[in-house]
């Protein structure tokens, strides 16, 4: 039980990376028809991508 602050935040880690590499992914690979829908989901992808990893590296930091 003293490790549950570790196991938690190693949780974290790894949602956090999950999203965000897989959020980098569908920026990288989403087509859409409607070019102003698809710079708008584009844009969302990098933010939750870029946000993700950044989340992620901080839980490493903070291991």
């Amino acid at each position: 039980m003293e490790n549950i602050i570790a196991a938690l935040l190693f949780a974290v880690l790894v949602a956090a990376g999950t999203l965000g590499v897989t959020s980098l992914g569908m920026f990288a690979f989403h087509r859409h028809e409607n070019r102003d829908t698809q710079q708008r989901e584009r844009l969302e992808y990098a933010f939750f991508g870029l946000f993700g990893v950044v989340v992620m590296l901080m839980m490493w930091y903070a291991l």
